[in-house]
Order: C-alpha cells, then sequence, then structure tokens
C-alpha cells in the first residue's frame, strides 16, 4: 500500500512536494480509510486546481517513476538518455536531477525507496527498510561529479549482493531493477509494486487502446469476469444489454525467411502463415423499442467515449479491489457522468468491494465530488502554483483554518476560498470579438 510519494524538480514541481496517504486525526468516515499497523492510511485521495496548476505533473510523476523502475534494467541500453524534465523556470534547477520516493507497505514491512536522475544519469538512489519499525538501510549510491564516481553502500541483507549489484548497474540505471532481473529475493518484492501493483492511466488520451485490448482479453478468456463487467455496464445505466467481444487474427506471411504483410499480390500457399496478431472486436447489444430483436453496434463506432473508457477501466479498476492495489488516474471525470464517476470512487471506498486496501489517487476538475459525505477533509488535495510558477500540493487538512465538518467545500473551493481555481485577468471578461 502506497504511504506517501514525494517529487521535486520535476517539470512544474521545484522544492518536494509529498502527497500523503496517512489518515490524519480526522474521525470521520472510518469505513474510508484502511488500518496499517499504528496507522492508518486512506483509501483514495482526489487532487483538484486550475488549469497548468501541476495536477497532470503530479499523475505523470508517479508514472515516471513507475516506468523508470519498470524498463530500467530491460530497456534502457548504455547511453541512453533517461525521460526526466527538471524544473525550468530556475536556471539552477535546469542543471539538477529530479526527486522521486515513494514510502510503501508490503506485506507488514515498511519500505521507503527513491532515487534522483538527470537526462545522463542516476545521482542518487537509496533503499530503507522497516522490518521491526527500526530502519534498516539496505543500500545507497551517489554519485560525486568531482571525482567522476559512483560510491556504493551495502548493508543488511542486500550485502552480499553488493559487488554484483555495483559491477551490473550502469550508471544510467536503477539498482532495483536490475536486483530484480539477477532474482534477488529481497528486491523482487519492491519491483514488482511498480510493475503490478500501481497502474497508472490519462483518460484525456483517446482511445485508451491498451486498457481496452487488455478488458477485452480477459472478458474472452474468464466467465466470472465476464459475468461481472456485464453487471458493471448494465448498472451503470448505459442502456446496454450485454457486450460481445470477438478476436479477429492477422496473418503474417513468411517468405524466404522474411516477414511480410498480407497484401492481394501475397497468397498462402506456398508460404509460412503465422498468426502472430490480432484485433479485438468489441460490440454493444441493445434491446429494439418496438420488437423482441437486439441490435448489435460497434463499440468504436457507436458508443460514447465515456463507455468506452468506462469498459476499458473494468479490467484494471476490479484488479486493484481484488489484489489490494493502486490506481492512479488523470481526468478520472474526462467523459464521464459524475454521478457515474462517484460510484466508481465509491467502489474503492466501499468495506464490502475493497477489503483487500485497494487505493484510488486520481486528478479531477469535477467540483461536485468535493463533498464531506464522500470524503474526508484530508482526501482532499489541491495542487496550485506560487510566484515562481512551482506546483505547490496541500490537502484542505493541511490549513491552518480547517474547512468545518459539514461545510459547503465545493461552494467554497469555486469561491476560491482554497486555492486551486483560476483567476481571470480583466482582458477575459472584456475581450471583444471583430
Amino acid at each position: 500500500m502506497l504511504v506517501e510519494f514525494r517529487v521535486g524538480n520535476y517539470r512544474s514541481f521545484h522544492e518536494p512536494q509529498t502527497l500523503s496517504l496517512v489518515a490524519s486525526s480526522d474521525r470521520t468516515h472510518a469505513g474510508n480509510l484502511i488500518p496499517c499497523g499504528k496507522e492508518n492510511l486512506l483509501k483514495a485521495a482526489a487532487v483538484y486546481g486550475a488549469n497548468a496548476s501541476g495536477k497532470s505533473n503530479l499523475i505523470q510523476a508517479m508514472g515516471s517513476m513507475g516506468a523508470l523502475v519498470r524498463d530500467s534494467a530491460t530497456k534502457t541500453n548504455v547511453g541512453d538518455k533517461i525521460d526526466v524534465v527538471p524544473f525550468r523556470l530556475d536556471r539552477v534547477c535546469k542543471d539538477q536531477p529530479s526527486l522521486f520516493e515513494v514510502t510503501l507497505h508490503l506485506d507488514n514491512v515498511r519500505f521507503r525507496y527513491g532515487f534522483k536522475v538527470s537526462r545522463e544519469r542516476v545521482h542518487e538512489e537509496w533503499l530503507v527498510a522497516y522490518p521491526k519499525s527500526r530502519a534498516q538501510r539496505w543500500y545507497e549510491r551517489r554519485f560525486d561529479p568531482g571525482t567522476d564516481q559512483t560510491y556504493w553502500t551495502f548493508r543488511n541483507v542486500v550485502k552480499r549482493y553488493g559487488s554484483l549489484l555495483k559491477e551490473r548497474t550502469r550508471e544510467n540505471g536503477l539498482a532495483l531493477s536490475r536486483g530484480a532481473e539477477l532474482n534477488i529475493m529481497e528486491m523482487i518484492h519492491l519491483y514488482r509494486w511498480f510493475t503490478s501493483a500501481m497502474r497508472v492511466f490519462d483518460l484525456s488520451e483517446s482511445p485508451l487502446d491498451n486498457a481496452l485490448d487488455e478488458t477485452a482479453q480477459h472478458f474472452l478468456d474468464d466467465e466470472d469476469f465476464r459475468r461481472r463487467v456485464t453487471q458493471l455496464i448494465r448498472d451503470a445505466d448505459l442502456g446496454i444489454k450485454r457486450i460481445s467481444v470477438g478476436y479477429l487474427p492477422t496473418p503474417t506471411i513468411v517468405v524466404g525467411g522474411k516477414t511480410i504483410s498480407p497484401s492481394p499480390r501475397t497468397t498462402p500457399e506456398n508460404n509460412d502463415v503465422r498468426q502472430t496478431t490480432g484485433t479485438f472486436c468489441i460490440s454493444s447489444v441493445r434491446s429494439s423499442g418496438n420488437t423482441d430483436e437486439d441490435e448489435i453496434f460497434g463499440f468504436d463506432d457507436a458508443e460514447s467515449k465515456g463507455t468506452q473508457r468506462l469498459f476499458g477501466l473494468a479490467k484494471p479498476w476490479l484488479d486493484a479491489l481484488e489484489n489490494g492495489s493502486i490506481i492512479v488516474v488523470d481526468e478520472l471525470d474526462c467523459s464521464m457522468h459524475p454521478v457515474l464517476v462517484r460510484r466508481l470512487i465509491e467502489l474503492f471506498q466501499s468495506a464490502t468491494t475493497n477489503r483487500n486496501g485497494a487505493q484510488l489517487v486520481f486528478a479531477t476538475h469535477d467540483s461536485t465530488l468535493m463533498d464531506q459525505s464522500l470524503f474526508r477533509r484530508d482526501q482532499i488535495w489541491i495542487v496550485e502554483k506560487d510566484a515562481r510558477q512551482a506546483s505547490q500540493l496541500f490537502s484542505l487538512y493541511d490549513f491552518d483554518e480547517k474547512p468545518r465538518k459539514g461545510e459547503a467545500l465545493e461552494k467554497r473551493y469555486l469561491a476560491g476560498r482554497y486555492g486551486g481555481v483560476p483567476t481571470f485577468g480583466p482582458t477575459f471578461e472584456d475581450l471583444e470579438l471583430r
């Protein structure tokens, strides 16, 4: 489970900012909490802010950290640039590394893992474990630009792997990723959290091809999953009776040892035909209004983007609830009705549907969700820029004058009481059209 995420010198974030899912002393909505040792963690966190405030950058930072861990050992070659963008409105920051750090709770052990990276190299990396609530710094590395050397320290359970990790880890690669590739069990569990237990989505991307294909594949393979998704679609009041999924394989033809795409000039009679790829054909079935016959509609051309996104999210959403993993979403309200979005959130807040500690972090403009009947004050976060155009992150519970219990949060937010809303200049109001 995610305890905290910290980012600094990344895109619009200058000084390190922390998104904490540690519950405050707020006593409302005990069902929105996950017991975790001596503290409680939040099941969900909503992130608000004006356009260009940094909401998407926060979500992207979480995705970027996951991608760096996932791909560092397997896809990054010597000399490859690291995909990271520092805060560019400060000349000093442009030449400094970006910071990423998570604190996690996995199998009753707390971990703090992070790194600092620039486009060229990993400058620092550290892993601290708390197996008995006492810190054990398993390893750390630090690049010294003065000597152009990286210095390593290994302790505790990973000490015996120190020489191997030091030898096999490239200057633009992460030791955690290399350790997992080398099958070091003490590092695999943490690595798998990034690769399997955290899923990051940007719903402004259209269509969500990978998510649609993932859900479609599971829809074909798993009868129980098919039943649950059908029920989800029906309960969403979309007018859809059921979903139909088929698979159309695309043949590839091998001629003289070379793979070519099928065309009218190529025939499979004397060639090696291999069904290596294919396309999912998703259809929606609706009842006809005045007959007993059903009508079938192509999903991509007849159904709304909101319906497509809901179907695409079905597999990762249900997986998270079953496995106690985390979903991170940008623009959760994109093309979906606020009531539908609220119901999706409630699946994470419910003690019935979320029994395994699943978590949801999402960015949104939908102020109707800013409701104390749905969220605690520490579950609502605001991103806004300061005078330096740097993003600042804080929860409503962080205010010196905290919003009162029962206060109309949406009304006061839109009025600018908490920040995170646009401030329009006079030109915007006085704009004249030719």
